[in-house]
Parts: structure tokens; C-alpha cells; sequence
């Protein structure tokens, strides 16, 4: 009896061998998917490239260890690949963000709570991955187009992030007219001719492969900006002024877009006139001629000039002091004279008579004619200029005998 248990007992244990023997072979790795070409006992797994998806999956040796799909893989020593991450179940993936040549070693692990099968074994093994340049990808701009204007060339540079030779053409849309895109550099450019907002969107492909990328853009074209003077101001954009009389005109703008900014960008206003909004205002205290120019800003950046010109002239004065004595009988003739004042001016008598045989010219201020009496003739005269300025002043003329 105790020599057949015996007998049981030993063919048990060697059941019992057999079985962990048949599962329980020494730990290996695949070397399918990263052999070791040079026999440099470091396994080259196949490359990859910046910005493109990787993914392989490590295993053990079909036959090896405790049995399939029990082990798990980790990270042990050197330098993974920025971007790539290793999986328990052995998958090694992700997008490589930079290029270079990576060693590393990763360790695979049976589990230790299956002792019937599975001993708890590691095995070690170096990789080589190399991770190359990626092509850069191809990005357009700008982001935005700068408007245009009616009559006025307009160029605006397409831009891409790589250099690569490429060929440019409008998808979808359509440019203003007059304006093209060069194919070979991108530049779109000419003179618009219509005003409107026109959006189009932009392809550009790299000659030499596959990439290509699309930028969708508007282009307002406005009327020209220009300038026009009320009066004073005549077509010829000059004005006539006089010493201590109110001054107004105004500057309008039209075209481009609003708001309107204006500035004085050249030369002066006559002292005690000033710019505010387009509009010249005040009233002259100096004399002269004097030059400037205005210019008006739209809301996009368009500018346009006013070149002016505005004459003050020295408040109109009778300058005759005295009149010369006339004789009956005798022809007479005198000029009365003005300083400052604007033409053209007229004259009038506003009081007393004047000698008999004597006219007056209002046009011209001329006192003329032949006297037919003696005396002494006290008269008031009157100038009036081109802007209702008037003065004032009483002469004698003496008839002599």
C-alpha cells in the first residue's frame, strides 16, 4: 500500500513538471517587427517621421513565456521619441514631434500571481528608433486683405510658411476688377476699377507634391477721397479776405470711408483763423498771403491734400486827404483813392452838394467836369469794396473865382 502512493505520488509530480515545463518556457522577445540587422545586439524598429502617426506593437515569441497575452511591456532606460508613448499591452505610438535617432530599453514581465504558470520573468531588450524631418506643412496668408481704392494701383503679397515653389490661383470668388494674382509669386495687384466688397478665397500648391492650402479673403474698394472749398474758394482753391472781417468756408470730403479726420500739414492759416472739422473759421487781423494745405484722413487710412491759398487784404480805407481848388470856367478833374478793401469798389456822395458843373464817377471815384460858380462845397463820400466794407470821409473842394 505505502509503495503504490507512492508510485502516485511521484507520477503526480511529474505531471505536475511536464505541465509547468510546457508552459512556463524561457521569456522571449518577438524580433519580427524590430530585428537586429547588424547584429548589434540593439533591435532598429522602422522609422518615423515628424508629425506623421506611428504605431507598432512589441510581443513576446510565440511559444515563450507563461502564455500569450499575459506578459506586460514598460519603459526601463534611454530616450523614448517625443510624442510616443508605450502601452502595458506593448503598442507604441502617437505623432513624433522631433527628429533624431533614439536608443532605449524596454522590459517585458510576467505576472507573479499565477504560480502554476507564469514564474514572474523579465527580459531586457535595447531599441533603435529614428525619427526623421518631417515636411513642413504649407500655411498661407495674410489673414486679412488692406482695402482699395477707384484709379489707385493695389498690391497685396500672399505668404506662405515654406519656401517650396508653388502655383497660386483663386478658387472660388473673384477679385475686384482690375486686379489679377500672379501665379508664380502670389502677388495680387493692378487698379481696381469698381467699388464694392469682393471676396474670394486663395489656393496655393506646392509644385513638387501634394500639399496645398486655401486662405479665404475680402477686398473693399472705395471711391477715391477728395476735397472740395465752399466759397470764398474758388475752382483754383484760392480766397479773398479782409482785415477785421468775419471769415467761413468750408472743406467737404467725399469717397473712402467715415469717420473724417482733418489736420493742417503744411504752411499757415492768416492769424485768427483757424481749422476745426473741415471748416476754416475766424477773422483776420494780418495782412498778406498766405499758403497752406489741409489734409483729410479716412477711416482705412486713405489721405487726400488741399492745397489753399487765402489773401487778407488791409481794411479799405479813403486815403485823399485833400482835394484840389477848381476855378469856374476851368475843367477839373480829381481821383479819390482807397487803401486795402477788395474789388471792385464803388462810391457814392452821402451829403452836400457838389460844385455846379461838377460829376462824380461812382465806378472810378473821379471828380470831374467844368465849374460854373465860386465857392466853398463841403462833401462826404463813401467807399464800398467787394465785401460790403465801407468808409467814410468828408473833403472840401474851393471854386475859385
Amino acid at each position: 500500500m505505502g509503495l503504490k502512493r507512492l508510485s502516485l505520488l511521484v507520477l503526480l509530480a511529474l505531471l505536475v513538471a511536464a505541465a509547468f515545463a510546457s508552459s512556463g518556457r524561457a521569456l522571449a522577445w518577438d524580433d519580427s517587427m524590430c530585428p537586429d540587422v547588424a547584429g548589434e545586439n540593439t533591435n532598429t524598429c522602422p522609422p518615423g517621421t515628424v508629425g506623421v502617426s506611428y504605431s507598432i506593437r512589441f510581443r513576446e515569441r510565440e511559444g515563450s513565456g507563461c502564455g500569450p497575452d499575459k506578459q506586460t511591456f514598460h519603459y526601463s532606460s534611454g530616450a523614448l521619441p517625443p510624442g510616443l508613448t508605450l502601452e502595458l499591452n506593448g503598442t507604441f505610438s502617437g505623432i513624433p514631434t522631433q527628429a533624431g535617432t533614439y536608443k532605449f530599453y524596454l522590459e517585458v514581465r510576467e505576472p507573479t500571481n499565477d504560480p502554476a504558470h507564469c514564474r514572474g520573468d523579465t527580459s531586457q531588450r535595447e531599441f533603435t528608433l529614428v525619427i526623421n524631418p518631417g515636411v513642413p506643412k504649407l500655411t498661407i496668408g495674410p489673414e486679412s486683405a488692406a482695402p482699395g481704392t477707384v484709379g489707385t494701383p493695389y498690391s497685396l503679397q500672399m505668404t506662405a510658411t515654406v519656401s517650396d515653389s508653388k502655383i497660386w490661383s483663386i478658387k472660388t470668388g473673384a477679385l475686384p476688377p482690375g486686379l489679377a494674382i500672379n501665379p508664380s509669386t502670389g502677388v495680387i495687384s493692378g487698379t481696381p476699377t469698381a467699388i464694392g466688397t469682393y471676396t474670394f478665397e486663395v489656393l496655393a500648391k506646392v509644385a513638387a507634391d501634394q500639399r496645398s492650402d486655401t486662405k479665404v479673403l475680402g477686398i473693399a474698394v472705395r471711391q477715391p477721397l477728395t476735397i472740395l472749398g465752399s466759397s470764398p474758394f474758388s475752382p483754383a482753391r484760392r480766397a479773398a479776405s479782409e482785415v477785421s472781417v468775419p471769415f467761413t468756408a468750408i472743406l467737404s470730403a467725399t469717397g473712402g470711408l467715415g469717420a473724417y479726420t482733418w489736420s493742417l500739414s503744411a504752411g499757415a492759416l492768416p492769424p485768427g483763423l483757424s481749422l476745426l472739422d473741415g471748416t476754416i473759421d475766424g477773422t483776420p487781423t494780418v495782412p498778406g498771403v498766405y499758403r497752406f494745405t489741409t489734409t483729410v484722413t479716412d477711416a482705412e487710412g486713405r489721405a487726400a491734400n488741399y492745397p489753399g491759398t487765402i489773401g487778407v487784404a488791409a481794411k479799405l480805407a479813403i486815403s485823399t486827404l485833400l482835394l484840389r481848388p477848381a476855378k469856374v470856367g476851368r475843367l477839373y478833374r480829381m481821383t479819390l483813392a482807397t487803401t486795402g478793401g477788395l474789388l471792385p469798389k464803388k462810391w457814392k456822395v452821402t451829403s452836400g452838394p457838389l460844385p455846379s458843373g461838377i460829376r462824380f464817377d461812382r465806378t472810378l471815384g473821379v471828380l470831374s467836369g467844368t465849374p460854373t460858380r465860386p465857392g466853398r462845397y463841403r462833401v462826404t463820400f463813401e467807399a464800398t469794396d467787394a465785401l460790403k466794407v465801407t468808409s467814410t470821409k468828408t473833403l472840401v473842394i474851393n471854386v475859385l473865382p
